[in-house]
This record gives structure tokens, C-alpha cells and sequence, in this order.
């Protein structure tokens, strides 16, 4: 496993580990109840969002449950738009990624280009053999990104685990991808 070169740069946005000073940032789409219930968690406070982002930044990634949180910016704009994710899970060489972003970039494929870099990323530098993604069945525009990505549907939980928002029973998605899949290779 190499150390990676930051920030990772994709056609239109850097992404680079969180730093604190992201928190404000990160609460544009944390604190919004319309996108914190497809994290199956509730909507972020200021001091929240100030708490895991200390936390998260300079936060190891070595090991099973290391998270690696990174800031996702749009090149032109300089503004943190969005976050990926990546975590290494229980097994051998598995990693789950995940996402989210500012309401106002939906549809702009920023997470498809972002999530195509931390693929990169954690099947290039970090060697990973498999990387899936959970996601709520409400949630098609992420199951469209996981798609466009090659990631196949490998799971489908029903009612496996209740929304914080609406306390109503959510189906789970599970996708994955393995390194062998990459094709071409372009993953970044």
C-alpha cells in the first residue's frame, strides 16, 4: 500500500482528507433532512459537524473500521461540494464507499467523477480486491451512480433498518465492484 499524492484531481473537482475548518461546509448538505435520511442518520448540527471533522481529519486509515473522509472540490468554484468516503470493512481487501453532496450540484455528475476517483483510489493505491456501496432504495439517483460506475447490484434488504427521520423501515441496496472488473482502467 502506497501513500497517495493530494489532492486527487479528476476533470472538474480535488478531492483531499477533511480538515476541521470543513465543517461549515460539510453541514450545507449534512444538516438537511432530505439528504441525512438516505445516510440513515439524523441531520447534523454545527457542533456535530465540528466534532467529526476534527475527528475525521488526520484519522488513520490502516486498518479494519478506519474511515477516510474526503472533502470534494469543484475545481472552478473553489468550494466544497461534496464528500466521499472510504471504509475499510470486516474481511480481506473489502472497502465500502459513500457519498454526498450539496443539493444544488445534483445532476451535474459530480459524484459519478467523484466516486470514479475513490474507486481509483482504493483499488490503485490502497490495493483493495472489492469495494461496495449500501445505499437506501429511495435513493436512485446514488443507485444511478453506482451503476454508471459498473457496479453491479449484488443485494437487495428488505426493511432492513429504519430511517432516524420518519421512523419508517428503508429497503437497502447493496452494490459492488471488484478490482479484476476495472476494464480499461480509467479510474481516474
Amino acid at each position: 500500500m502506497t501513500t497517495p499524492h493530494w489532492p486527487l484531481t479528476t476533470e472538474r473537482l480535488e478531492l483531499r482528507p477533511v480538515t476541521p475548518e470543513d465543517a461549515a461546509a460539510f453541514l450545507v448538505w449534512r444538516s438537511r433532512p432530505e439528504v441525512a435520511r438516505y445516510m440513515f442518520q439524523p441531520p447534523w448540527t454545527r457542533e456535530l459537524a465540528e466534532r467529526k471533522l476534527v475527528d475525521w481529519s488526520g484519522a488513520p486509515f490502516t486498518m479494519s473500521g478506519d474511515v477516510l473522509v474526503l472533502a470534494v472540490v469543484d475545481r472552478a468554484g473553489r468550494q466544497v461540494i461534496g464528500e466521499v468516503l472510504l471504509k475499510w470493512a470486516p474481511g480481506t481487501g473489502q472497502a465500502e464507499v459513500g457519498y454526498g453532496f450539496r443539493p444544488d450540484v445534483a445532476g451535474a455528475g459530480y459524484a459519478t467523477e467523484a466516486v470514479r476517483a475513490a474507486l481509483g483510489l482504493a483499488f490503485g493505491t490502497y490495493g483493495f480486491h472489492r469495494v461496495f456501496a449500501r445505499l437506501d432504495e429511495e435513493n436512485t439517483p446514488s443507485a444511478r451512480v453506482c451503476e454508471r460506475l459498473g457496479m453491479r447490484l449484488e443485494a437487495r434488504l428488505v426493511e432492513s433498518d429504519i430511517r432516524p427521520d420518519d421512523d419508517a423501515w428503508a429497503t437497502e441496496l447493496n452494490y459492488a465492484i471488484l478490482a479484476s472488473e476495472l476494464g480499461s482502467g480509467s479510474w481516474t
